[in-house]
């Protein structure tokens, strides 16, 4: 009788340190010609810092695409970086304060087959910030030259505890006719999903690198208070 209860409270306890710990995931759906991805992932920092991070990438989205290429898009392979399937040439982002319009201009190129120089897409730019710490960068997109048909995405701050929070992505997309036809759900597992991936763990990694050093930095000045 000791024993199955031993046992009962072992995988209780195991049960509950499952369901408490964060999960990190990404999935894609496909629906009425729409590709529909959500990913989250757990960030160990507080949520001043993950704001801190969420804001620096939405005004470099807006006033500096080069210094958000050596972070936040590091490794997203947006500079013509050669690739069997699709190719893309991320040129330039400039931001319309009056119109909140966001412009990014790139070439798309699909090896051996077609390129598309300097397609512009112009989309709706929106940042709310919530008392409860909340924080919330969204595009709506107004117009494209063909790559894409429609594109909404969402990158969110959610705070949890003063330890840690997600980030969540949730993006909505729908290819021009050509690219509708060219990726299936194979190849846009290989062309978008994997960069949006790496984009939110590129911006959980400089959250959690801020947080160790603000600690690091509270830890050197408490030794050196007398």
């Amino acid at each position: 009788m000791k024993k199955k209860l031993i046992l009962l409270l072992f995988f209780d306890s195991l049960i509950l340190s499952i369901f408490a710990s964060p999960t990190d995931s990404i999935s894609t759906v496909y629906h009425n010609g729409e590709f529909i991805t959500y990913c989250q992932v757990w960030v160990k920092a507080s949520d001043s810092i993950c704001n801190l991070v969420a804001n620096d990438f939405d005004y470099q989205m807006c006033y500096n695409l080069n210094e958000l290429m050596g972070w936040a898009l590091k490794g997203l392979n947006l500079r013509k970086e050669r690739n069997d399937l699709m190719i893309f040439y991320f040129k330039s982002t400039s931001f319309n304060k009056e119109t909140g319009i966001l412009r990014g201009i790139g070439d798309v190129i699909v090896p051996g087959i077609i390129t598309f120089p300097n397609i512009i897409v112009d989309s709706k730019h929106y940042h709310k910030n919530t008392s409860k710490g909340k924080n919330t960068v969204s595009i709506d997109l107004q117009y494209s030259d063909g790559f894409i048909k429609k594109m909404f995405a969402t990158l969110t701050n959610n705070p949890r505890n003063a330890k840690g929070g997600w980030y969540t992505l949730e993006t909505h997309i729908r290819f021009g006719w050509f690219f509708d036809i060219f990726i299936t759900q194979r190849r846009f597992r290989k062309i978008m999903e994997w960069r949006l991936k790496r984009l939110i763990y590129n911006l959980r990694d400089e959250a959690e690198k801020k947080e160790n050093m603000s600690i690091t930095f509270l830890e050197v000045n408490k030794t050196y208070q007398y």
